[in-house]
Parts: structure tokens; C-alpha cells; sequence
């Protein structure tokens, strides 16, 4: 990685740019406890890529108010449906 910016770190992880919403989740000053975005608009990257990012490359008050667990909740059946369709499209 060239750079330690958000948007650098998403692409290289996903191959895509991050939505707006993806980059204010890991540049804000704290991580909300709850995001309201549609099916295949990227939460799980959203979530995982901006608790990274924290943990591993934001300025220091950020890195150490980033908690060093982070947990989340994905339906079962949905998720399996999501990496299958994901598998078919090559992501």
C-alpha cells in the first residue's frame, strides 16, 4: 500500500472505492453503534474495513478510542446467499 488512507486500504482490500458513507464510518471521530443501509451497499466492508483502518492506521487518539474487539451480527441465511452471489459476479 502506497499511502495509509482509507480509501487507499479499501480498494486494496476490496478492488472497489469506498461509498462516501464507508470512508465518514472509518475518518469519523467514533464509530456509531448502529449503520441503516441497504442490502449490497457494502456493510460488511463498511464495518470491518473501517475498524481496521482504525485500529491499524489512524491518528493515535482514534487508534487507542478504537475498541480491539469488534463484534457483528449477519443472518444466516442471507449471508450464504450474499457469498454465492458474490462468487457468480467474481468480487
Amino acid at each position: 500500500m502506497t499511502d495509509n488512507s482509507f480509501e487507499s486500504f479499501f480498494t486494496q482490500a476490496t478492488r472497489h472505492k469506498p461509498f462516501p458513507y464507508q470512508t465518514r464510518m472509518a475518518t469519523s471521530e467514533a464509530l456509531p453503534q448502529l449503520i441503516d443501509i441497504p442490502t449490497g451497499a457494502g456493510k460488511t466492508a463498511a464495518v470491518v474495513l473501517a475498524w481496521l483502518w482504525r485500529r491499524r492506521f489512524a491518528a493515535g487518539e482514534v487508534r487507542k478510542a478504537t475498541p480491539q474487539r469488534r463484534m457483528y451480527y449477519l443472518p444466516r441465511v442471507e449471508i450464504i446467499e450474499r457469498i454465492r452471489e458474490n462468487q457468480h459476479l467474481g468480487r
